[in-house]
Formats: C-alpha cells, sequence, structure tokens
C-alpha cells in the first residue's frame, strides 16, 4: 500500500453517527469491506445528545409512520444481535397537556392516530401517572400511546461501534476528511488528513455538516438547527414512559397537520419566532434513563449554523419550565447539558439516494427513528436489493423538488 493511501475498502462511510453506523453495519451484513471515517468520534454529534426516544404517535401518516415502525422492528434485531447493553425499553409514551383547549384538539389527533391503526387513548391525569410517574402536576390529561419506546443512543452507539469492529469494518476516528477523490466522473474514495481511503463506493452520513457537501458538487435541500437537552442527577421513581409536552411541538408533525391545529395553543412562553439565528424554538420532551437521571428538553436554535454550543436562552427556556412544573425539584443537580447539530429537510424525512456518483443518507430530525431504517435502505440501494422505502427517501421526490 502506497505511503499516503491509509486503506482500502469497498465502500467508505463518512460519519460515525446513527446513520453512518446503521450504514456500515447492513453493509457489511452483505459481505461489503467497508471503512467509516469520523471527523471526531461516534456519536460526537446530535446521535449522542438526546434522550432516545422513539415516537412512533407523533409520526405523520404514510412514510414517516412506516419508518418508524420498521425502526422498532430493526431495535429489536440490534437487541437480538448485540445483547441488552442499549436499554431498549418498549414502554410507550405519554403526550400531555396542561389547558382543556389543548385537550380538545388532541382528542381529534388521537381519532387521527387511530384512523392509522396506531393504539392510542385519552386518559386523565390519575392514569398517566401509572405509564409516568413523573407525570409533571401542570398536566390535567395525556394521551397514552403503548407503541412509543426509548433506547439509550450512546450506549447503542458504543454498542454497535464495537459490533461493526468485530465484524471487521475498520473504524478511523479523530480523521477528517478533506475532500472526494475524483478521477473524471468516478469518485474514488476520500482523501483524509491520515491519508487517502480508495474505495469504490462512498457513503456521505455526515449529519448536520451535510451543508459542507457544496463543496463536492452536492446541493441539497436540508437545514440545521442546533438541539439543547439538561440531564439531571438521578431520581428515585420507577422506570417511566416518554413524555411530550403541549409547550412546543415542531417535531410532531402529526399533530400540526391537523385542520384545528392552533400553533399558539401549543407555543412555548420563552419562544421566539424571529427567522434565522435569532429564531429560539422549543420540543417538549421528558425522559429518563435507566439510572433515574431526566432527560428534559429541547430548545431548538442557531437555525443554519454549525454552532455546537448551547446558548443561554436555550438553557433558561429548559430550565425555568422545569421549575414550572417540578418547583420540588429544584434541588437536583445539572450532570450535563448537551447540545447537538441536526440537519432536517423540507418535508421532514431523510435523503437516502446516489448523488454525484457517490451516496448520501442525510437530513435526519428525528434520527432515532428514521437512522435504522435509512442504513438498511441505502444498504439495498447498493446491492442491487428491492427497497420498501427507496423511491420515498430519493434526492429528486416531488415533496423535496417543490421546496428547491
Amino acid at each position: 500500500m502506497s505511503p499516503d493511501v491509509l486503506a482500502t475498502s469497498d465502500i467508505v462511510v463518512v460519519g460515525a453517527g446513527l446513520a453512518g453506523l446503521c450504514t456500515a453495519f447492513e453493509l457489511r451484513r452483505r459481505g461489503f469491506d467497508v471503512a467509516v471515517v469520523e471527523q471526531r468520534f461516534p456519536a460526537f454529534g446530535a446521535s449522542g445528545r438526546n434522550p432516545g426516544c422513539l415516537w412512533v404517535q407523533t409520526r405523520r401518516s404514510g412514510v414517516e409512520l412506516a419508518i418508524a415502525r420498521a425502526a422498532k422492528a430493526k431495535y429489536a434485531e440490534y437487541a437480538d444481535e448485540l445483547g441488552d447493553v442499549f436499554e431498549y425499553r418498549k414502554l410507550g409514551g405519554l403526550f400531555f397537556f396542561e389547558t382543556e383547549e389543548q385537550g380538545r384538539i388532541l382528542d381529534d389527533y388521537v381519532r387521527d392516530r387511530r384512523a392509522c391503526g396506531i393504539e392510542i387513548e385519552l386518559v386523565s391525569a390519575s392514569q398517566a401517572t401509572k405509564y409516568a410517574p413523573l407525570l409533571p402536576a401542570t398536566a390535567i390529561g395525556a394521551v397514552h400511546c403503548a407503541e412509543d419506546a426509548q433506547i439509550d443512543t450512546q450506549q447503542f452507539i458504543g454498542a454497535l461501534s464495537a459490533a461493526v469492529v468485530r465484524s471487521g469494518v475498520r473504524l478511523y476516528e479523530n480523521t477528517a476528511v478533506l475532500s472526494a477523490i475524483r478521477q473524471g466522473n468516478h469518485v474514488d474514495g476520500v482523501r483524509t488528513v491520515r491519508g487517502d481511503i480508495r474505495a469504490s463506493g462512498v457513503v456521505w452520513a455526515t449529519g448536520a455538516w451535510t451543508l459542507n457537501l457544496t463543496a463536492e458538487g452536492i446541493m441539497l435541500p436540508v437545514t440545521t438547527a442546533r438541539m439543547g437537552q439538561v440531564v439531571t442527577q438521578p431520581v428515585d421513581q420507577r422506570p417511566s414512559a416518554i413524555l411530550h409536552g403541549p409547550r412546543g411541538v415542531v417535531h410532531c408533525g402529526a399533530l400540526t397537520d391537523l385542520p384545528r391545529f392552533d400553533p399558539s395553543v401549543f407555543a412555548h412562553p420563552h419562544a421566539r419566532p424571529a427567522e434565522g439565528a435569532d429564531r429560539l424554538d422549543y420540543d417538549d420532551s421528558l425522559a429518563q434513563n435507566r439510572s433515574g437521571a431526566l432527560v428534559i428538553g429541547a430548545g431548538i436554535d442557531a437555525y443554519g449554523s454549525l454552532n455546537p454550543h448551547i446558548s443561554v436562552a436555550s438553557t433558561t427556556a429548559m430550565i425555568s419550565t422545569t421549575l414550572e412544573r417540578y418547583p420540588g425539584q429544584a434541588h437536583l443537580g445539572v450532570t450535563g447539558l448537551w447540545a447537538g447539530l441536526m440537519s432536517d429537510t423540507p418535508d421532514h424525512l431523510p435523503i437516502v439516494d446516489r448523488l454525484d456518483a457517490a451516496h448520501v443518507n442525510a437530513g435526519h430530525s428525528w434520527g432515532v427513528a428514521s437512522a435504522p431504517v435509512s442504513g438498511q435502505v441505502l444498504a439495498e440501494l447498493i446491492a442491487g436489493e428491492q427497497s420498501e422505502f427507496a423511491a420515498a427517501l430519493k434526492a429528486d421526490r416531488p415533496s423535496l423538488e417543490a421546496a428547491r
């Protein structure tokens, strides 16, 4: 091997987040020789900085919902193969409400979800507490969905990265990619700070850094934002369903698409509707990991930026909401302030396709649910297999073309 060649492989995957590692895992299953290159370490971005909520009830009917359900099946496969090492919990989810007006709209939401075949019901606050002891006293009722689930994403990434390495995948950490290697109309690998990785195929699974693919001539309608969470000391509680509240529903397409949905009824009091970098959104979630720590979020800001540092404004929104709901927990220590850069597309579905002689797996705004499926889809495309979701995730799909 030439001194300036770091490795050779069939496929090189750029990015070791959820999407990249799931892609590598699925490719290796199909017999491909795979290398993964990561600018920092696995789960450095948003993949390792989220509560791991696998929401099914909030997904739009059609492709979104089908992918979320397929992801649950994939996690069951991973649990069988990797072992119970990433806290895959199927305890359901609660979408609680704090006003009667919110409850009326969520009643419409329940009917819509049932029409999609989702196991869901409207329950009282006392009933909801049986599913989630963490339910705040401000809640007057909730929507319960037994299909929602949760994983620990950091543990999942750790287990999956170890599994792909054991299977023969070479993982290069702290190795920034400088550019693709081009020979005429072909892409023959990537140039990194440590040397070239020669490969017959390249997969860009670069998350928010997909914006930088413009230097490769790949123009995608992908936007970025920073998502923050607060992590506390453990709370002595029995296992809880994951929770979503009404003070911010930016990632709840099944709700926001309803004819009677009124954004003012679900507005966060600290939100700033301004466009661009000054905009502050909120996605009102609360989860608990197996150790009992609370993961509270999510403040969303820094639109269009690659600044990974959580803002004071976002932190204030999360802390103040927590104090309003749980005044008795003000003594809890804060053990972490997470901020992860996420990416999104106009139709909120990832892009999984072959572009400019390479492949792309990007645009995961709900990556816990979409990444395992998108990794499978891309491996199916590369292997020439039939794929259930490939057509819906193409870069030239009508819903994206209309937004260009």
